[in-house]
């Protein structure tokens, strides 16, 4: 590995080895896009049919070994992403743009992901048995992993977003091809081999590229699943693609979290939750808050309070220990959000910039958090995934009618209820149509992050993260339906 702490030079992993390519792209700190953060290998299709291929030739003593073999492998990573922890945090941080804090929580429950991982595999091992002694029928249901997963990994959230797959393929038998982020590659590669190092040569390679390596790795023959993360358009051309040879596929996408505050709600607690939900990582979060419904009634303290938080955020650089929120990840972001405000206020809504820059931002993708107050749930801003720091409020009447706008989503991805009356609050999560609720926070309880299977309905994904249904999505069942040699002579 290259320890050049200013320029991380990342190649490609193929056979436990990294190794560089002719081609190379340039990773830039969003905060200072002068600043060169790294250079990553570029991969080509004859990489991805190598790395397949010995995949698929040392998934098949894996995938056969003991599952209390595996989970230990498992752990090993684990203990060795935590002695590189610092080291990926900064890295992430000045390529992602995400706080320092933030990417050192990362890493740690990156390390946490594998042992989740280890822990639930005996959930999902051994066989189930059923039957007739009498009769001689003996039936044995057991699950077994596809082989070669191709797990696409976002720029956001690179290194828990790639160790949720890894560690969930691996400790169920599989091997992987990883493709990262070209916007953020070089935490997530770096990780990957770290892992490697735990396991098989072979068993998990990483090839970075565009749309060419993508369709390589889509149109193996030896790819047996993908698992992806990230948006619902890329979503919808991968699958697309895999349709050609019916490969089962895996979406964690996106999601228009809204957020049901009650008449009954700890405004401040609500208001203090709901800033930090929605504008961590400036809104780039899959289940960010990205809508909120307030009743009437306390609508205008809400939203005093709410206001008042974002103007004590501290915007600037992401390594800056001091500062509440980093840059986005690209200028083409930042713009897309301002134009997603310009519209919302020339349709008359009331659009507030709160926060205080830090440092010279003029040449950083900065946005400084802001919220659209009096937004109708029909505009453009309450209806589309912003994907950014910016955030609607709408004024209801009524427990209903939040429900049922809150429910008027192509997405489902994650909600939350705000409310003093934890049974009323629990009878409205019953009827949000998402994958998560949460009450009275929106973010996740380590215990919740260790059991809670993660995905969403509609339009927000197919299947699951986390928990053991999360390592249930990479096996498939085979089954034996057995008569006895006596039974099948008499």
């Amino acid at each position: 590995m290259s320890h050049d702490p200013l320029r991380e030079r990342v190649g490609l992993l193929l056979d436990g080895e990294e190794r560089f390519s002719s081609a190379v792209e340039e990773v830039r700190n969003p905060g200072r896009p002068q600043e060169v953060v790294g250079t990553f290998a570029v991969g080509d299709p004859a990489h991805i049919d190598a790395a397949v291929r010995q995949a698929a030739a040392v998934q098949k003593g894996w995938g056969g070994s003991d599952p209390a073999d595996r989970a230990a492998a498992l752990r090993r990573a684990a203990e060795r992403i935590e002695e590189h922890a610092e080291r990926l945090a900064v890295l992430a941080s000045r390529e992602s743009g995400s706080l320092i804090a933030l990417c050192r929580w990362e890493a740690t429950a990156a390390a946490q992901a594998f042992r989740n991982a280890a822990d639930h595999l005996s959930a999902v091992s051994g066989y189930a048995e059923h039957g007739d002694a009498a009769i001689g029928d003996r039936v044995l249901v057991h699950r077994r992993p596809f082989g070669v997963v191709a797990c696409i990994v976002p720029w956001n959230a690179p290194m828990i977003l790639s160790a949720n797959k890894l560690a969930a393929a691996l400790a169920t038998g599989n091997a992987v091809v990883m493709k990262p982020s070209p916007l953020a590659p070089l935490a997530a590669s770096r990780l990957a081999q770290i892992v490697a190092t735990c396991l098989p040569a072979g068993l998990v390679s990483v090839v970075g590229g565009g749309a060419d390596v993508g369709e390589a790795l889509l149109d193996h023959d030896l790819v047996r699943k993908v698992s992806f993360t990230g948006g619902g358009a890329t979503a919808r051309v991968i699958m697309a693609r895999a349709a050609r040879t019916l490969t089962p596929v895996h979406f964690e996408l996106g999601g228009n979290d809204p957020a049901l505050v009650l008449e009954d709600a700890d405004l401040e607690a609500a208001a203090r939750g709901i800033a930090a939900a929605a504008f961590r990582r400036g809104g780039q979060v899959c289940f960010a808050v990205k809508r909120v419904y307030v009743h009437q009634a306390v609508a205008a303290e809400f939203e005093d309070l709410l206001v008042a938080h974002l103007d004590g955020m501290r915007v600037g650089d992401a390594l800056d220990e001091t500062v509440t929120m980093g840059p986005l990840i690209s200028r083409r972001q930042c713009e897309d959000i301002r134009a997603v405000a310009a519209r919302a206020r020339a349709v008359g809504r009331e659009v507030v910039a709160c926060g205080v820059p830090v440092g010279e931002l003029a040449d950083g993708h900065f946005h400084l958090p802001t919220v659209v107050l009096g937004a109708h749930h029909e505009d453009e801003v309450v209806g589309i995934e912003q994907f950014g720091p910016i955030l609607p409020i709408v004024r209801s009447s009524s427990e209903a009618e939040m429900i049922r706008l809150a429910n008027d989503s192509e997405y489902g991805l994650c909600s939350s209820i705000w409310s003093q009356d934890d049974e009323r609050a629990l009878a409205i999560a019953g009827r949000i149509e998402v994958g998560v609720t949460f009450v009275n926070r929106h973010e996740f309880s380590p215990q919740g992050s260790k059991w809670i299977p993660f995905g969403g309905v509609k339009q927000s994904g197919i299947g699951w993260e986390n928990s053991p249904a999360g390592l249930g999505e990479f096996l498939q069942y085979h089954s034996i339906d057995s008569r006895s040699s006596a039974a099948a002579s008499a």
